[in-house]
C-alpha cells in the first residue's frame, strides 16, 4: 500500500485528504522541491482547466500548465523521484480524423488549453530523454464524479445534467443529441493512474477512456432511468465548433498496465441521486 500525499494551492474540502496536503504553488521551485522530497513517484494533475480562461488569458494558461509542469518535473528530478505520471487531456487530439481515437492519432489541439497540455507532454518526454526520468502520460477523455463542482469550468455534461435532474430542471441537449462522448468514472481514472504508476514500463502514452461511445441523447435516457423523479429533456441550439464524436481506443492501457473499466455508466450515475 502506497502512502499518498498531495500538493495544492488551497486546503482540501474532503475529510479523507485533511492533513495529507501541502499548500504550495507548482510554479514555486523551492516549494515543489520540498514537496517532492521522499516521494517515489509524482502524479501531476494540477492545471488551469478552463478552455474559456485559456482563451482570455493565454499567458496564465502557459505559466500554469507549461511552466508549472516544468517546475514540477525539475523538482521531481532533483528530489530523486523515480517516476513521473502526467495527467494530460484528450484535448491534445483536436478534431478526430478517425474513431476510435488511438494514442498515435495526430495531435492538433483546437484550444490554448489543449496546446498547453501538449506542450507540457513534450517537456515530460524531454525530461525522460535528457535526465533519465521515468515517465508516463495519461490522456483522459470525459471523466465524471459525484464530487465534481457544477461551477467548475471542468464539470462536464454529466455534472450539469444530474444537477438539473436533481433540481427538477430540464436536461438541455444541444442540437439533436447525436454527438458522442466517452465517459469514464473518476474511480476508474484513479485506478488507471495507480496501475500506470506501479507499472515497470516507462515512456507510455495511454488513453483514459471506456472505449464506449455514448450519445448525449442516450446519456439523457440513462439519467431518466436512474433518477427517482421525473426528468424532462429540452433541445436547444447546437454549440458552434463543437467536436461531433469522441471515443477512445483503449487497447494500449489494457495491454500495458492491465486496465479496463469496472464502473458502468448506469452504475456511476446512480451515485448522483443517492440521498
Amino acid at each position: 500500500m502506497h502512502e499518498a500525499w498531495g500538493v495544492d494551492i488551497r486546503q482540501p474540502e474532503f475529510s479523507s485528504a485533511i492533513g495529507k496536503v501541502t499548500i504550495a504553488d507548482i510554479r514555486d521551485p523551492a516549494a515543489m522541491l520540498q514537496a517532492c522530497k521522499g516521494a517515489d513517484a509524482v502524479i501531476h494533475t494540477a492545471a488551469q482547466v478552463s478552455v474559456q480562461r485559456s482563451t482570455e488569458d493565454p499567458a496564465f494558461d502557459v505559466e500554469t500548465n507549461v511552466l508549472g509542469t516544468v517546475r514540477t518535473l525539475k523538482a521531481a528530478k532533483d528530489a530523486g523521484v523515480s517516476k513521473f505520471v502526467f495527467i494530460s487531456s484528450a484535448a491534445v487530439y483536436g478534431n478526430p480524423h478517425y474513431i476510435p481515437v488511438d494514442e498515435d492519432h495526430p495531435v492538433a489541439p483546437l484550444s490554448i488549453y489543449g496546446s498547453s497540455k501538449l506542450s507540457a507532454e513534450h517537456f515530460v518526454q524531454a525530461f525522460g530523454s535528457s535526465y533519465g526520468l521515468r515517465w508516463a502520460i495519461i490522456r483522459p477523455f470525459n471523466f465524471y464524479s459525484p464530487r465534481a463542482d457544477p461551477k467548475s469550468p471542468y464539470s462536464g455534461v454529466i455534472t450539469k445534467f444530474t444537477q438539473n435532474a436533481n433540481a427538477g430542471l430540464p436536461l438541455r441537449v444541444e442540437g439533436d443529441g447525436s454527438q458522442t462522448r466517452d465517459f469514464l468514472h473518476a474511480a476508474d481514472v484513479a485506478r488507471l493512474v495507480r496501475l500506470t504508476m506501479e507499472a515497470e514500463n516507462s515512456g507510455m502514452v495511454l488513453n483514459g477512456g471506456s472505449g464506449q461511445a455514448t450519445s448525449i441523447l442516450d446519456l439523457a435516457e440513462v439519467i431518466k432511468k436512474v433518477c427517482p423523479s421525473e426528468v424532462r429533456v429540452e433541445h436547444i441550439a447546437p454549440r458552434t465548433a463543437d467536436i461531433k464524436n469522441s471515443v477512445a481506443k483503449v487497447d494500449r492501457a489494457k495491454e500495458m498496465v492491465g486496465f479496463s473499466t469496472r464502473i458502468s455508466l448506469e452504475e456511476g450515475l446512480k451515485a448522483f441521486f443517492r440521498t
